[in-house]
This record gives C-alpha cells, structure tokens and sequence, in this order.
C-alpha cells in the first residue's frame, strides 16, 4: 500500500508540474501576436518616418527651410541613423544661419558612416563660410578627407582651391580652380576666383575670359516648364538645399547675374577690388586664429 501510495503521489506531483509549466508558459498563438503587434508597430514607424521624409523634400525643394527642418527632424526622431536626412537637416540648418546645428548633424552623419564624403565637404564649407566657427585648418582638413573618399566630387577641390586662395598660394589654387572647371564646366565660382588670380598677377587677358565665363554661367536658364533639363541643370527658383548659397565667396557670386555684356571691364575691375580687400580681411582673420 506504501508503495503504491508514493506511485501515485509522484504521479500526482508530476502531473502538477506539468500544469504549472503549461499555466504560466505563453502559447505559441500569443507569442505570435506578440510578434504581429511588434511588426505592426515597426511598420506604422517606417510609414510615419517616410511621410515626414518627402514632406521634408517638399518644402526643402520649394526653399521652405524652416518647414523643412521641422519634419526633417520628425523624421529622425523615428529613424536616427538615416544618412540623407541628417545631411540635408545640416544643410536646412545651415540655409538657416544656425551653424552649430548643421555641424552636430554632420558630425552625426560621420559617426553612423565614417566614409561620408557629403558630410565632410559641408563640414569644410562650414568652417570657411560661418564667422562663428571659421577655421582654415578644420575647413582643409574636412575637405581633404571628402575628396580622398570620392576623388571625383569637384566641390571638396573647389573648397580647397578658396582655402589655398585665403593663404595665399595663388599658383595651388589657380591650379585646383582649373581642374573643377576641367570637370566642371559651369563651376562659376571656379572661373571667378581663377579669374582673381589672373587679375592679381597682371593678366587681364585671362582674367577677362574667366570672368566672361563666371558671369555667363550665373545667368538664370530661360526654360520652361515642359522643358527637359540636362544634367547639373535647375530651374530657377529650386533651392535643392546644397548651401552653395552659403559659400564664403557667395557676395560676388550673387552680383554676377547683373553683370552687363557690354560694360565686362569696369565690373571685373570693381568685383576684383573688392575681393582683394575682402581676402586681406579673411587673411587677417586667418593670422589671429
């Protein structure tokens, strides 16, 4: 009888073991609509992140900063480590004026992808255009970095070419300035500078032709709206968010679209002048860092 009374009592134990076991272990149904309610939130989180992202594009394209900045960030805050978005959340920043931001982003960008040339030619156009944060060292560094990542891009060259042209090296950066617009050939910022160096060294032949050339490539395009419009083309009116408006060269660029075809040399002489005094001033800047 003892022994048949401790049979059944282990069986008795066994089968409560079991019970308990079942009781408090989830079903493979739950834990499948665990794993359903998990997607679905993921997937409403990719759909939101996406909607901010081209509402962002929307408004950066119609040069809505401010609203573009505002979903940009939106979208981020969804999707942290997306690279686009923190490129172009610097560059709304930097259309903004607010430097500090657009560096955070970009350094941001850096972190999740080491090998971002984008990032590191905006870093470099930063350093050199922004007041608060210029440095001639930083700015060549960045610059460096973003053309030996991509040794095709002509704007990490075009950014050296000003910081050689700030120290001083007018050959180095006559040189750089001739091999963007041997790339390029409508880097206006490349034939106008390379046209300053022209001018300073007394060859007004060349100058004039550099210049020529600035001036007819900063004439808006006259196309319209059916038109199709070739690569390195945009209409009139776009901003596409690159902060070229922002260049530390961008208060003679801008002049030039009111340059008369027939008066090229009295404009030339002004604009020269009065680049040579800005790059003393740039120069002495450069000296108290």
């Amino acid at each position: 009888m003892k022994k048949i009374a401790l049979v059944s009592l282990a069986v008795f134990a066994a089968l409560f073991v079991v019970i308990t076991i079942r009781k408090n272990k989830p079903s493979k149904e739950a834990t499948r609509q665990g794993d359903n309610t998990h997607s679905a939130i993921e997937k409403e989180k990719v759909i939101k992140f996406w909607e901010h992202y081209r509402k962002a594009t929307d408004y950066r394209l119609d040069e809505e900063w401010v609203l573009a900045a505002e979903n940009y960030h939106l979208a981020l805050a969804l999707n942290d480590q997306h690279e686009d978005a923190l490129y172009y959340l610097g560059n709304m920043y930097m259309e903004l004026s607010q430097y500090m931001e657009s560096e955070e982003c970009w350094i941001k960008l850096l972190q999740v992808n080491p090998n971002n040339s984008r990032a590191f030619q905006q870093l470099g156009s930063l350093y050199l255009s922004s007041e608060q944060l210029f440095d001639i060292d930083k700015a060549e560094n960045a610059c460096r970095e973003s053309l030996q990542i991509n040794k095709e891009e002509t704007g990490p060259l075009l950014l050296l070419g000003e910081v050689k042209l700030i120290r001083g090296q007018l050959d180095d950066a006559a040189s750089d300035f001739g091999a963007v617009t041997g790339s390029n050939f409508k880097s206006i910022e490349a034939y106008f500078l390379g046209g300053y160096i022209a001018w300073k060294k007394g060859d007004l032949t060349n100058a004039k032709n550099l210049f020529s050339q600035a001036v007819k490539y900063s004439k808006p395009l006259d196309i319209s709206s059916d038109m199709v419009i070739g690569e390195g083309d945009t209409k009139p009116g776009k901003g596409f968010g690159n902060v070229t408006s922002k260049s530390v060269f961008r208060q003679f660029i801008t002049e030039l679209p009111g340059v008369q075809r027939e008066q090229p040399e009295k404009a030339l002489e002004k604009a020269y002048s009065s680049l040579d005094a800005f790059l003393a001033e740039l120069q002495r800047r450069v000296h108290l860092h």
